[in-house]
């Protein structure tokens, strides 16, 4: 229960909701379009009708088209993710706004990390099976990862014994860069908080 003279709290739980019923809206309408789905069936269009007015505003401010493949659902949800991270507790504490827009970008950064950790990890076990390149999920793994991979063998000798050891790299680099500067951001808000927040 929020106290009726706070009704900023009441704000926050209400934006919390709608951010939470959101964010599942944007997962399911990404899930449903990997199949094709029939454009003039309701549940679609209402998807579409929900998601698109976001998803043409981030195209627009960020290129989020690579090889084909859109990614802006992704960038949509660690956008989502934020706003309920950072700007719900700051209308809940009314005020800690530094220490709660600090924790909400650790948070979005953690998750895009944990998302493309997920992504490396499978793409490069199914490279061990030579799976067929027009599958659209191997097209799309391809797409996420190829730049990357590409940008690390470029520059280090990361074969040995015909062992392709550029993944490995990769997710050691993510866990770093999780530890030190997703995580270090979450931190650095906590400790705002506990010293009186800003």
């Amino acid at each position: 229960m929020y106290d009726v003279n706070n009704p900023l709290a009441f704000v926050g739980q209400l934006l919390h909701v709608g951010l939470t019923v959101y964010l599942w809206i944007i997962i399911i309408g990404a899930l449903i379009s990997w199949v094709n789905p029939d454009p003039y069936n309701p549940v679609v269009r209402f998807l579409r009708r929900a998601t698109d007015p976001l998803f043409i505003w981030l195209r627009r401010h960020v290129p989020l088209i690579f090889g084909g493949i859109d990614f802006s659902p992704i960038i949509a949800i660690a956008f989502i993710i934020f706003l309920d991270v950072s700007l719900v507790p700051i209308l809940r504490e009314q005020g800690n706004i530094l220490a709660n827009m600090l924790i909400g970008l650790g948070q979005s950064l953690s998750m895009l990390l944990n998302f493309y950790l997920i992504v490396v990890i499978v793409a490069a076990v199914i490279s061990f099976v030579n799976p067929s390149p027009y599958n659209p999920i191997v097209r799309i793994l391809s797409a996420l990862t190829y730049p990357v991979f590409s940008w690390f063998r470029r520059r280090l000798p990361l074969s040995f014994g015909g062992i392709d050891f550029t993944p490995v790299l990769v997710i050691a680099l993510i866990f770093l860069v999780n530890t030190y500067g997703a995580h270090t951001l979450i931190r650095m808000g906590l400790n705002l908080k506990l010293k009186g927040g800003f």
